[in-house]
């Protein structure tokens, strides 16, 4: 099953959860309304009322939760109390994690996602966000520091598939539904601990009858609450529960999908044996419970296993008999060195295939381009100020005085000089490493404020308008980097992802009108490149648009549009793409990162192509 099922897999998944949370919600409200209904000989104002009570705290709860998390993967971090790594540090255990992230990121084709860090000696790790865009991963203190490098791969591949497969996302739903099952437990809580206190308090320092009758309400409100807390505790089973039969397969998957990017079962196999030989793994924060089913290993303490048994996890990992493994499994940890085998493909089409299979070789060929770019340049990727500079660098001819204008008007007496200086390194670099140095510069990028945001894609947008003419990589630039800044917004686009390419066909035509022509010397090129392409979508009979038709604005609208295809709608677009772009035997560093910039835009991210 490859990116693009997984994904269509997910949306299901999530109407599963719905299913269930509707199913345990019931059973809370059933098990209020029954005894209020018994206490008051079943009167149908007080059934109506304790109803409607429980479906406000329990629908309020979860609404008011998956707002807090609507920002993205950063919230559910900093709400786990993590903190952003710096990208560059004199901590060699820090470094190394950065660098995995970096290499992985770059082999599939996604933004590199921050990294946060969980002070807890734990061995355990997440990804959290509603996109590629907007992830994030998380490691504790004891992952980076206990495991090496082929164990700490192996779990980062590990939380990469999550990513892939569209896990975060339901994780994220999974926690404003767990929250609002449990938050009747909370309000029971509040009743005891507060509100009955303090109407008791307030009555006792009365003698009339009000006070008694006070005392009266006080006792009553917390015998209440002690009843909601008691149906809260019920709820909170059913949540785990919940959690527990979401979560448990997907480990599996997951764990699969890592041993696939790395080809070394021993990487996670052996980051999951030195789990299994630690007596205690659940000293992480107390939030951990709302988000226990996102952690690489159970993180809190449940009888509803949100994780299958590690020694299972390791007999299906390494290829070995179940019970050959004790439950307890003895500390084993992999070999130092990599191990590194495996196959890579300079099709598009295999590429969009194994969309967000990060293959050995693509490792390999991603930390060599990361190598190969000019430490002064990867140095100002590392922070936002002048991460914006060699965007602008990117963009920028310096002997175009309209730009030079723009930019004096735009920048800093400072940010010109510098913008100066990485300009001369940026002319120096190969073309294959303007996508990576802008993925490179994401996590620093939106550490931009939103004002901050929004002064730089103007400036971008500016920049390349200043000619009048919007060339090929001027709009991957900019389609690239305000996807990343943006994160979840187009997945608000796309909620209603279930349409197919036929009831599209007008914007399928004008993207794979403009990928012929670019690509193709002449119209009659560009008509054989095309006819090809919309064979592999089913479309036929179909006219080439007109060439003064294909500018990247309308391209780019038309993308927004087919953002609202299934997954496996979107796979046949880009497959298409790629049979347009590969029409002459030849790909080019600029079709490369088109079709990686329609992938980014569709959230469908494209490991690297050659």
């Amino acid at each position: 099953m490859n990116f693009y099922e997984h994904q269509d897999r997910a949306r299901k998944r999530t109407k599963i959860i719905v299913f269930l949370f509707i199913i345990a919600v019931l059973m809370i409200v059933a098990m209020v309304v029954i005894p209020v209904g018994l206490i008051s000989e079943w009167s149908p104002g007080a059934i109506v009322i304790s109803a409607v009570f429980c479906l406000l705290i329990v629908g309020i709860s979860t609404l008011v939760k998956l707002g807090q998390l609507n920002g993205g993967g950063h919230v559910v971090a900093e709400m786990l109390g993590g903190t952003q790594l710096q990208r560059t540090n004199n901590n060699s255990s820090e470094q190394k994690v950065n660098n995995i992230v970096e290499e992985m990121a770059i082999a599939s084709g996604m933004p590199v996602p921050p990294v946060y860090i969980l002070e807890d000696t734990s061995i355990n790790a997440f990804a959290a966000g509603w996109t590629p865009s907007d992830a994030v991963i998380g490691v504790t203190r004891g992952c980076i520091e206990q495991l090496n490098r082929d164990e700490l791969q192996g779990v980062i591949a590990h939380e990469f598939s999550h990513i892939s497969h569209g896990d975060m996302r339901i994780n994220i739903r999974l926690i404003g539904v767990i929250f609002g099952i449990m938050a009747l437990g909370i309000t029971g809580w509040i009743f005891v601990r507060h509100i009955g206190p303090i109407i008791l308090h307030t009555s006792s320092r009365s003698r009339s009858k009000e006070g008694a009758g006070g005392a009266g309400i006080g006792l009553a409100i917390i015998l209440f609450g002690l009843f909601l807390v008691i149906c809260g505790a019920i709820g909170t089973f059913f949540g785990r529960l919940i959690q527990a039969a979401v979560s448990r397969q997907r480990e599996f998957l997951a764990d699969a999908s890592a041993v696939q990017y790395t080809r070394n079962p021993g990487g996670i196999g052996g980051a999951l044996r030195q789990i299994g030989g630690i007596a205690e793994q659940y000293s992480l924060a107390k939030e951990s419970g709302q988000c226990n089913h996102m952690f690489f290993s159970q993180a809190v303490s449940s009888i509803f296993a949100s994780h299958p048994p590690i020694s299972e996890r390791v007999a299906r990992i390494e290829g070995i008999d179940t019970a050959s493994l004790p439950d307890q499994v003895d500390v084993q940890t992999s070999s130092g060195h990599e191990q590194i085998s495996g196959f890579s493909s300079t099709s598009v089409k295999t590429s969009v295939q194994e969309a967000s299979a990060i293959r050995d070789k693509r490792i390999i060929r991603a930390r060599f381009t990361i190598n190969n770019i000019s430490p002064l340049i990867r140095e100002s990727l590392e922070n936002s100020w002048s991460a914006r500079l060699v965007m602008f660098s990117l963009l920028i001819n310096a002997q175009d005085k309209k730009q030079q204008k723009l930019l004096k008007s735009a920048l800093s007496d400072n940010e010109l000089v510098e913008l100066q200086r990485l300009l001369l390194l940026v002319n120096k670099e190969e073309e294959s490493s303007r996508l990576p140095m802008i993925d490179l510069a994401s996590p620093a990028l939106k550490q931009l404020s939103n004002k901050q945001q929004i002064v730089f894609t103007k400036t971008l947008v500016d920049i390349i308008k200043s000619d009048a003419e919007v060339s090929r990589f001027e709009w991957v630039l900019v389609s690239v980097i305000k996807k990343h800044l943006t994160g979840n917004s187009l997945q608000k686009l796309s909620k209603g992802a279930n349409k197919k390419i036929r009831s599209l066909s007008s914007d399928v035509i004008l993207v794979l009108s403009m990928l012929a022509y670019s690509g193709a010397e002449n119209k009659e090129q560009a008509g054989i490149a095309f006819a090809h392409a919309l064979n592999e979508v089913g479309l036929k009979d179909k006219e080439i648009c007109g060439v003064n038709r294909c500018n990247m604005e309308s391209v780019h609208s038309a993308l927004i549009s087919l953002c609202s295809l299934l997954f496996v709608e979107k796979e046949k677009l880009l497959r298409a793409c790629g049979v347009c772009v590969e029409h002459d035997g030849v790909i080019t560093v600029a079709e490369a990162e088109t079709i990686r910039a329609i992938g980014d835009v569709l959230d469908c991210p494209i490991p690297m192509i050659g």
